[in-house]
């Protein structure tokens, strides 16, 4: 089933009006009958905890007294959370934790080293050759750090904790946002 060209022009042009539907939703009368619905459950939901609370039924549950354990990782299976535990317990952590972290202190070392050069070179222009030689050196330096965030993304477990490659282009752009604040 196909739109027509007609029919998507009309969806499109009714996107605004759905946007600010969305956004304002006490200016449409369904919604805000439905948002006030929602706020009694709420509170019913919250004076019937408080109710339980009150006549002791939360009182024996398993666990009642003692201290919850944050530590616990709900997402990991048994056999897994005794190995982490293990090894944070020993102060060691995954190889993949570990190289993240050695990426992060080395991009923040190179970092460092070029606010430096750039401080310098703001401070005194004629500097100019050892700006070139600074970019020169860290864009050496980035480009090793690249094959090492290439290494790292390929063995992290977690896609959301993959790092993004860095570019020379964005890094001086950040350099110089910096320095304007």
């Amino acid at each position: 089933m196909t739109q027509s060209n007609e029919q998507r022009r009309r969806r499109l042009a009714q996107l605004p009006d759905k946007l600010h539907d969305y956004r304002h939703p006490a200016d449409k009368p369904g919604r805000a009958d439905s948002i006030r619905r929602e706020e009694e459950r709420q509170a019913l939901v919250e004076q019937r905890i408080q109710d339980a609370m009150a006549h002791g039924e939360f009182d024996h549950l398993p666990g009642a007294g003692k201290p919850f354990n944050f530590n616990q990782n709900p997402y990991l299976e048994p056999g897994q959370e005794w190995v982490f535990g293990l090894l944070q317990r020993n102060g060691l952590a995954p190889d993949w934790i570990e190289r993240g972290k050695a990426i992060r202190r080395e991009i923040d070392e190179a970092r460092r080293q070029l606010a430096a050069a750039w401080r310098q070179f703001q401070a005194d222009p004629d500097s100019a050759a050892h700006w070139q030689q600074a970019t020169a050196r860290f864009l050496e330096r980035l480009q090793k750090i690249n094959r090492k965030i290439d290494d790292y993304n390929l063995v992290v477990p977690v896609v959301s904790a993959q790092q993004p490659r860095l570019s020379l282009d964005k890094e001086l752009k950040r350099l110089q946002t910096l320095d304007a604040d």
